[in-house]
């Protein structure tokens, strides 16, 4: 989470390749995220115009139907509007 956020922060476009292992290190460490983490997350790959994986989306969703009662408006928020700025529609599990 920290590492895609920084990258977006700077508006720096990671390589396809870091990007996969990023991806990949994310998958292994995704039950250990919390809400701000799964909002960071998909905040940075928004800001940087970047669709994450099909399985980094769904790893993402599951985690945070588990975490729901834990965001916060601003973690809600930026995950939401992450979803729209991809053009990805949210799972129902994301939404309840």
């Amino acid at each position: 989470a920290n590492t895609m956020w920084a990258y977006a922060t700077l508006s720096v476009r990671p390589s396809t390749e870091l990007l996969g292992r990023v991806e990949r290190r994310a998958g292994v460490l995704m039950d250990g995220f919390n809400p701000q983490d799964l909002a960071n997350t998909m905040w940075a790959y928004a800001t940087l115009g970047v669709l994450p994986s099909t399985e980094l989306l769904g790893r993402v969703e599951r985690r945070a139907g588990v975490l729901m009662d834990g965001f916060n408006p601003q973690d809600l928020a930026n995950t939401m509007w992450a979803y729209a700025t991809l053009s990805v529609r949210p799972s129902t599990e994301l939404l309840g």
